[in-house]
C-alpha cells in the first residue's frame, strides 16, 4: 500500500480508500509481523503524497486502521468521507473497551468475595454506549463522515470526485495532460 499511494502521489492520481477493518495491529500474528511498523511508513507516504484522497467506510473503521486508511482526522488529503448504512466507526470495541476498564477490577473483586453484577453493569452501559455512538446517524451528526450514502448512489459520488479532482489542469501530471485532453478542456 505504501508503494501504491507513492505512485499515485508521483502520476497525480487521486487515491480513494474502501475502508472495512477492525485494525492494523491485531494479535499476536500481526505483531509479529511487525505490522505497526509498515503501519507508519504507509502514514509516512499518505502524508507525504499530495493528492486528494476520498474515503467510503463500508461498515468499519476502527482504531489506528481508520486513521491511517484515508481517515479525515489524520489525513491533511482527505476531501470527503461517506458512509454506508452499515457504517461504524470508534477506536475500539465496546466490549473490547468495557474488558480493559473493568477486568482488574473484575478480579479483585471475584477474589475478595464481592458480587459481580454491579461491575457486569458497568462493562455492559460502557458496551451499549459505544454502540450508540458508532452508528451511521451519530458519525454523521459528529462529523465523522460527510454524508451517510446507499451503495446505489456510491458510483455517482466517485465519478464526480474523479471528476472534480481532474478539473484541476495544474493538479494533472504531463502524461494525465496528454491522455486526458478532454477532461483538461472542461
Amino acid at each position: 500500500m505504501n508503494e501504491f499511494v507513492t505512485l499515485c502521489g508521483r502520476d497525480r492520481v487521486p487515491v480513494i480508500w474502501f475502508q472495512d477493518t477492525s485494525g492494523i495491529d491485531v494479535g499476536d500474528i500481526a505483531e509479529k509481523a511487525e505490522l505497526l511498523g509498515l503501519g507508519q511508513s504507509l502514514i509516512y507516504s499518505i502524508q507525504s503524497t499530495d493528492v486528494p484522497m476520498m474515503l467510503v467506510v463500508l461498515r468499519k473503521g476502527t482504531a489506528a486502521a481508520h486513521y491511517v486508511m484515508g481517515g479525515p482526522t489524520a489525513n491533511r488529503h482527505n476531501a470527503f468521507t461517506l458512509g454506508t448504512a452499515a457504517t461504524e466507526i470508534y477506536v475500539m470495541h465496546g466490549e473490547t473497551a468495557a474488558v480493559a476498564t473493568y477486568a482488574r477490577r473484575a478480579v479483585k473483586d471475584k477474589d475478595a468475595g464481592k458480587p459481580l453484577e454491579p461491575i457486569a453493569e458497568k462493562m455492559n452501559e460502557m458496551a451499549k454506549q459505544y454502540y450508540d455512538n458508532s452508528r451511521p446517524e451519530y458519525c454523521a451528526r459528529h462529523g465523522f463522515v460527510d454524508e451517510i450514502v446507499s451503495l446505489k448512489a456510491l458510483r455517482g459520488y466517485l465519478k464526480a470526485f474523479a471528476g472534480a479532482v481532474y478539473q484541476n489542469p495544474a493538479s494533472i501530471c504531463p502524461r494525465h495532460q496528454m491522455l486526458l485532453p478532454r477532461v483538461i478542456k472542461g
